[in-house]
């Protein structure tokens, strides 16, 4: 039955066969394949090499291709005559050299001459100084535009390789719809506003170096930093260049008349240098010492109600690291202390801790948000010890903005200071 059945379906039966194979539709397929992996390895890499600048930017600004960091040069430690070690025969002759000199009549001439090497100091040094005009724009009421210019003096500080970096005072380019540089040269060029401090007032302005010339770039020359700390006592000679009399190109001598008070600002404490030159309640500028360079940026807003018109500066020695952050787009630091230092009557008698003495505490900071108060001595940051104000301003800096930290203080009780740990976590300075 079985054998029927198999004989009556025979026709039914197939045999399967291997397709042959078609080499020219395999070629064919294999170069179109190959074509498409080229084409999407191209726009692959196109698309990385147009868009790998801009990422890299999101993720680290600082390494743009040709921006490095700026660095300012060390301060250098300058000695004054009276801390000179001098040797029997080295002071006979300062003295025989003393004793000449007071016989010697000096004549009208001799001031004439002391002048004129006075203005060539500050002519050298303005090559590193350019006029920034800041243009802003309104619409009134009756919707007629207005414009404006505000003019001041800025210093030409470092570059980065891409940019050159101008230190100005902020005032004058807040509101600035444009910013325009005027080199010695005349030449003119266009800045952006790079960062600037709310502590002190001062701004960095950014200049494109491509968009200057060859003998823009031949005219000018970077300023030199001098310092606040060393080399300069009170009765010191010194210029007032830039707008000291409240327009640019205004020039001013006269004498340091104290260096010792402080500019207590959150965070950090500058020195005040008060000179008995007569400005403008409006001055900006820069004080020179008589090598041309610069020992403190003109602020007139610490001057007394009697003095208001006496030309005063922040001392530049604080300052430095203040240009640099900015002039490397840095955030500052901000905790919300003002601090002063604990004086040795203060330890001795009162018992009051070494360290950061808190004299306020900024409203709604950081600090405040933790429980720091009035009163309290900062005595580390993050297990560095801390002895002033100094060393409290240097730690801070190693930290960054929403980095959390340690801070160790001192707290008055019942039964003296006794040590607290606080967490807190930075913010940045606005």
């Amino acid at each position: 039955m079985k054998e029927h059945q198999d004989s009556d379906y025979s026709f039914l039966q197939e045999k399967i066969k291997e397709r042959p194979i078609n080499r020219k539709k395999l070629i064919r397929t294999s170069l179109n394949t190959a074509t498409f992996a080229v084409v999407f390895g191209l726009v692959a890499c196109v698309t990385f090499i147009l868009l790998e600048p801009v990422i890299g930017n999101w993720l680290n600004p600082q390494k743009e291709e040709g921006v490095g960091i700026v660095t300012l040069p060390a301060e250098e430690e300058e000695m004054l005559p009276g801390d000179m070690v001098q040797d029997e025969d080295e002071l006979n002759q300062s003295e025989n050299i003393s004793n000449a000199v007071s016989t010697v009549e000096l004549q009208l001439s001799n001031y004439e001459e002391m002048y004129d090497k006075l203005y060539q100091v500050a002519q050298e040094a303005q090559k590193g100084m350019v006029t920034v005009t800041a243009m802003s724009s309104n619409v009134d009421w009756f919707n007629n535009t207005l414009e404006s210019e505000n003019k001041t003096t800025g210093y030409i500080v470092a570059d980065n390789g891409k940019e050159l970096l101008v230190l100005a005072d902020y005032r004058f380019v807040s509101k600035a719809t444009e910013i325009l540089i005027t080199f010695g040269d005349g030449s003119q060029a266009s800045a952006t506003l790079k960062k600037h401090d709310s502590n002190t007032g001062l701004a960095i302005l950014a200049i494109d170096m491509t968009t200057l010339s060859l003998d823009t770039k031949a005219s000018y020359e970077y300023v030199t930093l001098g310092s606040s700390n060393t080399g300069n006592q009170v009765g010191d000679l010194v210029i007032a260049v830039g707008s000291p009399l409240g327009f640019k190109d205004s020039l001013c001598y006269g004498n340091i008349t104290s260096m010792g008070n402080e500019i207590n600002e959150i965070d950090i404490n500058y020195k005040l240098i008060t000179t008995d030159i007569y400005g403008s309640s409006n001055a900006s500028g820069a004080l020179l010492n008589t090598r041309g360079q610069i020992i403190g940026i003109i602020n007139q807003n610490y001057n007394s109600s009697d003095l208001k018109n006496q030309i005063s500066a922040v001392g530049i020695s604080e300052l430095r690291k203040v240009i640099e952050n900015m002039s490397n787009a840095k955030d500052t630091t901000y905790l919300g202390l003002y601090v002063t230092n604990v004086t040795d009557t203060a330890q001795n008698q009162l018992s009051v801790p070494k360290g950061a003495y808190v004299v306020d505490v900024d409203l709604n900071s950081p600090a405040m948000l933790v429980g720091m108060q009035k009163g309290d001595v900062v005595t580390a940051v993050d297990d560095a010890i801390v002895t002033n104000v100094t060393e409290y301003v240097n730690e801070l800096r190693e930290h960054a903005p929403n980095e959390e930290i340690t801070v160790t203080i001192q707290r008055m009780s019942v039964d003296g200071y006794r040590e607290i740990d606080m967490k807190v976590t930075l913010g940045v300075l606005n």
